[in-house]
């Protein structure tokens, strides 16, 4: 559950100076939605100037662990570009006044409308400056996509406050009245022996083929060892190898599918056949000529408990999404 605490904070999110405010040099707060093909809400949001300080004081939650290399390159992105045109998309149990605003803000004309790749449409509201004179507060926030975003900007602030902004564009969601698509990241794993990795699962786990369905997704802790058209259903994993395997991560992750995934079953199936394990991570569905394993998607839940404690989630556990359109937005 997301956490009561600590309070609300009426300066996490600012408005930002984007291009189609008017007069131009007016910071404004915007409204971005996100409608499918058959011309249904599926995100609805607020965009504004999220308040790096926010990590510091606990509104801005984490439940990624980021990785150097990336968190480099996008401090040289951002260094190039002079700061981010792709906003941090952020989940909010609520969004407090800010909904008022949004509902207000729909009723008018939209000033600008993209396709999406779905066959969509986002379109986009400027909200009456009034809306900037009083920023509203909002809760916690859970930083759903942009992890190396964020973590660049604040060590480049940190490293010259001066000359660097503290805030970063920023889209937040009311997750439960729009909800954010939450699907796990699969493991494809290049030169792994179907045949053979059946056999190996069945020595520590229940085994069964299941008939071919259309991308099907695993129940909870369940797994899918998919490849050439066929798929095994992976469940009721032997407590000594989960324990013998998982015993030096943090006990937050234990029960969690992608720790179990990278630490139990793939270096199983993969010791048998002498190779090293080196997954390859995709979101979609793997092609029918890959071997591969289908996480089942975590929860909500886990993935607040695991931002609010601190240790995260597993790299590579959560897809969370729609990310926005790219546009002219500042």
């Amino acid at each position: 559950m997301p956490p009561s605490s600590p309070a609300p904070r009426a300066d996490l999110l600012l408005p930002f100076h984007g291009v189609l405010a008017r007069p131009l040099d007016r910071a404004s707060y915007y409204v971005l939605e996100r409608m499918d093909a058959v011309g249904a809400v599926e995100q609805r949001g607020v965009l504004g100037a999220l308040s790096l300080q926010g990590v510091e004081s606990g509104h801005v939650l984490r439940h990624q662990q980021v990785g150097e290399s990336a968190v480099r390159l996008q401090a040289r992105l951002l260094k190039e570009r002079g700061g981010s045109v792709d906003p941090l998309l952020l989940a909010a149990p609520s969004l407090g006044a800010f909904r008022s605003c949004v509902e207000e803000t729909v009723r008018r004309p939209a000033v600008q409308e993209l396709g999406t790749p779905e066959g969509g449409v986002q379109r986009l509201w400027v909200c009456d400056p009034r809306w900037a004179l009083e920023p509203p507060p909002l809760p916690p926030l859970l930083l759903a996509d942009g992890h190396h975003r964020l973590e660049a900007a604040r060590r480049l602030y940190r490293a010259h406050p001066g000359a660097v902004g503290d805030r970063l564009l920023a889209l937040v969601v009311d997750y439960r009245q729009y909800p954010l698509t939450l699907s796990a990241t699969h493991r494809v794993v290049p030169g792994l022996d179907l045949n053979r990795a059946v056999r190996s699962a069945a020595r520590i786990a229940r085994v069964r083929e299941l008939p071919p369905a259309q991308r099907p997704v695993p129940r909870p802790g369940t797994y899918l060892l998919t490849g050439h058209g066929r798929i095994w259903g992976l469940s009721e994993i032997s407590p000594q190898a989960l324990a013998g395997r998982l015993r030096t991560l943090p006990a937050e992750w234990v029960e969690l599918p992608a720790a179990i995934s990278d630490h139990v079953l793939i270096p199983v199936l993969c010791e048998d056949q002498q190779l090293v394990p080196v997954p390859r991570y995709t979101s979609q569905y793997p092609a029918s000529d890959e071997v591969a394993l289908i996480l089942p998607p975590p929860t909500w839940d886990q993935i607040w408990a695991g931002a609010a404690s601190g240790a995260g989630m597993p790299p590579k556990s959560t897809h969370l999404g729609p990310s926005p359109v790219g546009g002219p937005l500042d």
